[in-house]
């Protein structure tokens, strides 16, 4: 009789053990699962502010580190039209979002809408970039749009306006009107000359006139 109530306080203290084990196991997983993101890393954005990153993704509250999805995460900021591509990834109790954002390559002098390679965006966010203040022939409309992407994002934020200004010589020229009082003439084929605009004008000193990058390669003052 006494090696049976041995047993049997052995099983139940065994079965106490386990279920304890298990009760604890569980408190902590919940506990876990309830630890909040400490921090929110965010890179290549320009047009977009981290704040209105993290609002997109639905993250402004530091939800639970474990219940936040990487993929649900990409998803959301995806929708957004400035957004080309993202990658989202986890560290220890951080997540960072990287950010490929489409181009503004001009907005439309005519509808405010902002003109990427791939569309239009028609919203009231203020962006770096040249309005566009003339029509261009639908015909010469993709090479523009090529050339345009070809000038580097700190030269188009330097250029106030741009339109299409042919002559008896070349049916693809255009005009820029620089923010510090220049203006500059490209042909669709040398658009991208104008990435050496500050070099140039280093060499040209502080003086204002108009830039010939279409034919001759000079400065001429006003």
């Amino acid at each position: 009789m006494k090696k049976k109530k041995k047993k049997r306080r052995l099983k139940i203290g065994r079965l106490f053990l386990l279920l304890l084990f298990l009760a604890v196991t569980s408190l902590a997983f919940v506990k876990m699962l309830d630890v909040k993101i400490r921090s929110i890393i965010i890179t290549g954005n320009d047009v977009l502010t981290d704040q209105e990153i993290i609002e997109i993704a639905d993250l402004e509250d530091y939800p639970s580190f474990l219940k936040t999805i990487s993929y649900t995460v990409r998803k959301k900021i995806l929708k957004n039209n400035y957004v080309s591509n993202v990658k989202v990834s986890k560290g220890l109790l951080r997540i960072k979002i990287d950010i490929t954002e489409k181009k503004v390559l001009y907005i439309d002098g005519k509808t405010g809408s902002k003109v990427t390679k791939d569309g239009s965006i028609n919203d009231e966010k203020i962006v770096c970039a040249p309005f566009l203040t003339s029509d261009i022939p639908s015909d010469k409309k993709s090479s523009f749009l090529k050339a345009m992407d070809k000038i580097d994002d700190d030269i188009l934020c330097q250029i106030s306006e741009i339109k299409y200004d042919p002559n008896e010589i070349d049916s693809d020229r255009y005009l820029a009107y620089m923010n510090d009082g220049n203006s500059v003439y490209l042909t669709v084929n040398k658009f991208k000359k104008i990435n050496k605009y500050n070099t140039i004008l280093e060499n040209v000193g502080k003086q204002n006139g108009t830039l010939y990058l279409d034919y001759g390669d000079y400065f001429e003052v006003k």
